[in-house]
């Protein structure tokens, strides 16, 4: 076999490398995976980590950018050919030889300025110090005798595999001054998630050619610019009581959310939604329904309404905007088993980023992609990893086909299923 397979799926010969297969996802992904000192240090860290102490303190000099870019880039060839220990390297003429080549065009293919051979001093002199660094906290005897002196704050501790992945492509993605986004030029198999996110509509859209995150003010402008859509799911209430005899499909999906029931709210009757102020919403909907509203459904009405509305007077979206739940989706993807983790702890997102990454390689990519264009919603990562999420599920039921709950969905007053519709694994 003359090829390896990368993460992303790419068949890539490491002999007579293909800049185009070279993918910073697969970098960081391979690189969190690897340890250093050949696997004995003490414990696991790993080659992507370093190489992020290693841009961190190439900024605390004040280093420029491509010689930051430079540090967090300089061992990426071992994501491809592994690494050889120092002592052996000079024994295989031909690894050193592959290694320079490749190293080479990863520098072209990710650094705009060619390093000068001051920058690459300035990257080997780093990358020596954190060695020492690194040998002198991790080897159980010493090797070193003395402490170099670091300007920035070294990061040795213990750090997961999805977290060093993620922060290294949020490095390079600040870094290089591009958006790791790709643009969509093929719409084939293209599946959009869609959630709420203050006070917009924050859309992620993934395609055989790539991906896009874009926030929106209104369900139209969603639709408007998606119009040729496969499949799009989104985390909303769509079909709506209009009697106690009409039944949504809640009951049963909080049935299939042990542990997470709480997630799934009591969706107000149509009569409710567009009543104005909680107590008219409220009264309306015990009248109709016999519950109250609780505060949590209320402050969802005003997007609840926006999308009856529209489906009402756009028919051709009718029974084809379709709704889905992320912690059925992350279920579904998770073995049917619930993320019992809150989605808005470090541990919460941390867990769902790497289910999403099992089906979706682009993943964190696509994370650091929406963090990069809206730094503002950098709190709102949730909100991303739920759109991902159901444009994930959309574009699995696309290849497997879709299920919904319940098996066989009634219809509201304006022929709108009643449905959390999510796809077969």
């Amino acid at each position: 076999m003359s090829h390896i397979t990368t993460y992303s799926g790419e068949d890539f010969d490491p002999i007579h490398p293909d800049a185009t297969k070279i993918h910073i996802t697969d970098i960081a992904h391979a690189l969190s995976m690897m340890c250093r000192a050949n696997g004995h240090f003490s414990r696991f860290y790993s080659v992507g980590q370093h190489c992020i102490n290693c841009a961190v303190e190439a900024r605390a000099r004040g280093y420029p950018k491509k010689v930051q870019l430079g540090c967090l880039l300089h061992d990426a060839s071992e994501a491809y050919i592994a690494d050889i220990t120092r002592p052996v390297k000079p024994y295989l003429s031909n690894y050193i030889e592959i290694e320079e080549r490749l190293q080479s065009l990863i520098y072209q293919n990710f650094i705009s300025e060619p390093l000068s051979s001051e920058d690459f001093m300035q990257i080997k002199q780093i990358d020596e110090l954190m060695l020492v660094c690194e040998f002198n906290a991790l080897m159980r005897k010493p090797v070193f005798d003395y402490q170099p002196d670091m300007v920035g704050r070294i990061n040795l501790e213990l750090e997961s595999l999805e977290l060093v992945c993620q922060q290294y492509i949020d490095f390079w993605t600040e870094l290089s001054g591009e958006n790791p986004e790709s643009v969509l030029t093929d719409y084939s198999f293209l599946s959009v998630g869609i959630d709420g996110c203050k006070g917009k509509w924050l859309a992620v859209a993934i395609s055989r050619s790539g991906y896009e995150v874009n926030l929106f003010d209104d369900i139209r402008e969603v639709c408007t610019h998606y119009e040729n859509v496969d499949s799009i799911l989104i985390d909303m209430p769509i079909g709506l009581a209009e009697n106690i005899k009409d039944t949504r499909p809640d009951a049963e999906l909080r049935k299939c959310l042990k542990g997470k029931a709480s997630s799934v709210f009591n969706v107000p009757c149509r009569q409710a939604v567009y009543q104005t102020g909680y107590e008219a919403s409220s009264n309306v909907n015990h009248e109709i329904m016999g519950k109250k509203l609780p505060k949590q459904s209320f402050s969802i009405i005003p997007k609840i309404r926006e999308i009856d509305h529209f489906l009402q007077t756009n028919p051709v979206w009718k029974n084809r905007l379709l709704e889905s739940h992320p912690e059925y989706c992350f279920s579904l993807l998770n073995a049917g088993l619930p993320v019992l983790e809150n989605k808005q702890t470090a541990d919460g997102m941390t867990k769902r980023l790497a289910i999403l990454s099992k089906y979706y390689f682009q993943s964190h990519e696509l994370l650091g992609a929406f963090k990069a264009k809206y730094p503002a919603l950098s709190s709102k990562t949730d909100d991303l990893l739920d759109a991902l999420s159901l444009a994930i599920m959309g574009a699995i039921g696309l290849k497997n086909g879709f299920h919904s709950i319940p098996s066989i969905p009634s219809e509201d007053a304006k022929a709108i299923k009643m449905q959390i519709v999510g796809a077969n694994l």
